[in-house]
């Protein structure tokens, strides 16, 4: 079983393109899919039928799994069985006829006000190297609304800043372009100029924009705790996430007029649906706008 499933990996890297976040979904469901086998003693994947599947989806709710995340193992495992059909290792798909949940009502995302992200952003001292960088790392995420994966993996060779973009990379086939406005251009370059190579001394510089104290590339829970600690200063408070600015950013673009295909393409969204999320922020923020509002809403 370990031999097909390093084959399908590699067939999802090198045929499929597939991102290093989708890949890394892939090998952990399947993973755990074939630990469960191991468990019930079933030798081989032609020896899995639709009534061991239920098993494993059933021993997936009992461990406390979520319908999202059940849902996700199940379009794993169908990617999976497909190709070991098109490979005729087994002759019966098993995940025919195997139906997700449905899903619970989805959940709206949480979203700034204009107000809050100025007061966050206003946060860094940029007088300081830290603060510097701090100040540019915000903005990007604001100006672009890109995820932290993605603002920690940006080379200085993605930017374009006479023109104001950065070039965002998720997955070999997946580039996109994503604009900047100028204040953002601004501490960039100033953070560039100035305060990065501060964080170089002493360490090799391997391209990547936004560095640690150490001159090494910043992780997830370094950034964590740096938007935790501007968020402080706000009245939102220490609830504030890096999600929150990646959603504050499409949610005024939408309220401010921005077509949602053009939203959809910046943000990095496979289909329109992920998108039209925040339409129904807005939708909703409408809605409440004119009960509390119109003098006639709460007559019956």
């Amino acid at each position: 079983m370990t031999k097909l499933y390093d084959e399908f990996c590699s067939f999802l890297e090198s045929k499929k393109h597939a991102s290093a976040n989708t890949l890394a979904s892939y090998k952990r469901d399947i993973k755990a899919f074939i630990v469960f086998l191991q468990e019930k003693r079933i030798a081989g994947f032609e020896s899995v039928n639709t009534e061991i599947v239920d098993k494993y989806v059933s021993s997936l709710k009992k461990s406390g799994k979520s319908v999202s995340t059940i849902s996700r193992n199940l379009s794993s495992l169908r990617c999976f069985f497909k190709y070991l059909v098109q490979k005729k290792v087994v002759t019966f798909n098993p995940m025919i006829g195997v139906k997700n949940d449905k899903k619970p009502e989805l959940e709206l995302p949480t979203v700034m006000s204009a107000e809050d992200v100025s007061a966050l952003l206003s946060g860094p001292d940029s007088k300081t190297s830290k603060g510097k960088r701090d100040k540019a790392m915000l903005e990007v995420m604001y100006a672009t609304g890109i995820r932290v994966s993605e603002l920690l993996s940006i080379k200085t060779t993605d930017l374009n800043l006479d023109i104001g973009y950065i070039l965002i990379n998720k997955g070999s086939t997946k580039e996109r372009v994503v604009p900047l406005y100028p204040l953002a251009v601004e501490v960039i370059k100033d953070y560039i100029l100035t305060a990065r190579s501060e964080f170089l001394i002493g360490s090799k510089d391997n391209g990547v924009l936004f560095l640690n104290t150490s001159g090494d590339e910043m992780t997830r829970q370094g950034f964590w705790k740096i938007i935790k600690q501007y968020a402080k200063n706000t009245k939102v408070g220490c609830s504030i996430t890096p999600k929150m600015l990646r959603n504050s950013f499409a949610t005024h673009l939408l309220e401010n007029g921005a077509d949602i295909h053009v939203l959809k393409d910046m943000l990095g969204h496979s289909t329109l649906s992920s998108t039209m999320v925040y339409a129904k922020v807005i939708k909703n923020k409408y809605i409440n706008i004119y009960q509390n509002c119109h003098p006639r809403a709460k007559q019956i």
